[in-house]
């Protein structure tokens, strides 16, 4: 059986996925109304210097329509981020961490009438509250959430750690994991990473330590699970070298 099974996560980007704070969808939905507000008070105003105020088409084009498809536009030409969003660094992304569709992008946008214009945003921050996917009724609807955009992840912290000179493997068990199971710790710890505080990273790492234990039938070891996870993957590519190194050496 895969290790992935006992630790029922997926070894693709839902791993990085962290869902943005109540605090941060405000303060970017705050930034995004001050920049629809200035839009509304500026542009009327340039218009009436330039004599054309009276027009109802420039208006519309000018005026509503750019106001009206704001968040719209912004999300679906920016891959679900608003200048609200890029500030405060987060963006939309499907719940199963893939790029979300122009459709979801409109759906979640009608919705918005619903959860933050006709409630003053009151239904939006109850059901961000409420859910546990940090969703709003738009999000519910189109399959979406708002998450803390990742980071770029240095290649050293997705590489299988080298063992030392003179290392001595200080759980020989390790050998008995496959390269899937190796995988899945390894991006446990990729998620870790990203997000230490995390409580779901934290939980997750915690019962990837419990399911290897159980796997390379161990005794609980008394080490904080992302040392413990390091120590096992690194044991498992120094047995696999030295193995390798030992066939060579016999010519086998």
């Amino acid at each position: 059986m895969d290790l992935s099974l006992d630790i029922q996560t997926a070894q693709n980007v839902p791993l990085a996925l962290e869902p943005a704070s109540l605090g941060q969808r405000i303060l970017a939905t705050l930034v995004d109304g001050a920049i629809v507000g200035a839009w509304w008070v500026l542009v009327p105003a340039g218009l009436a210097a330039l004599g054309v105020i009276d027009s109802t088409a420039v208006i519309v084009v000018v005026v509503l329509l750019p106001a009206f498809l704001y968040h719209l536009a912004f999300e679906a030409l920016l891959e679900g981020r608003t200048p609200g969003k890029l500030l405060l660094k987060t963006q939309v992304a499907r719940v199963d961490g893939a790029q979300p569709t122009l459709g979801q992008y409109l759906l979640r946008w009608l919705l918005r009438f619903v959860d933050i214009t006709a409630t003053a945003g009151t239904a939006a921050v109850a059901s961000v509250a409420l859910t546990a996917r940090s969703q709003r009724l738009g999000d519910l609807a189109a399959g979406t959430t708002v998450v803390r955009r990742r980071r770029r992840v240095r290649l050293g912290e997705v590489l299988y750690p080298a063992a030392p000179p003179g290392h001595v493997a200080e759980f020989p068990e390790a050998d008995r994991l496959s390269d899937a199971d190796v995988r899945t710790l390894r991006a446990v710890l990729v998620r870790l990473r990203l997000s230490p505080r995390d409580a779901r990273s934290v939980a997750l790492a915690r019962k990837a330590k419990v399911a290897v234990e159980r796997r390379l039938e161990l005794e609980p070891v008394a080490m904080p699970p992302e040392a413990f996870l390091k120590a096992v993957v690194r044991d498992h590519v120094f047995l696999l070298d030295r193995l390798a190194g030992e066939r060579v050496e016999s010519g086998g």
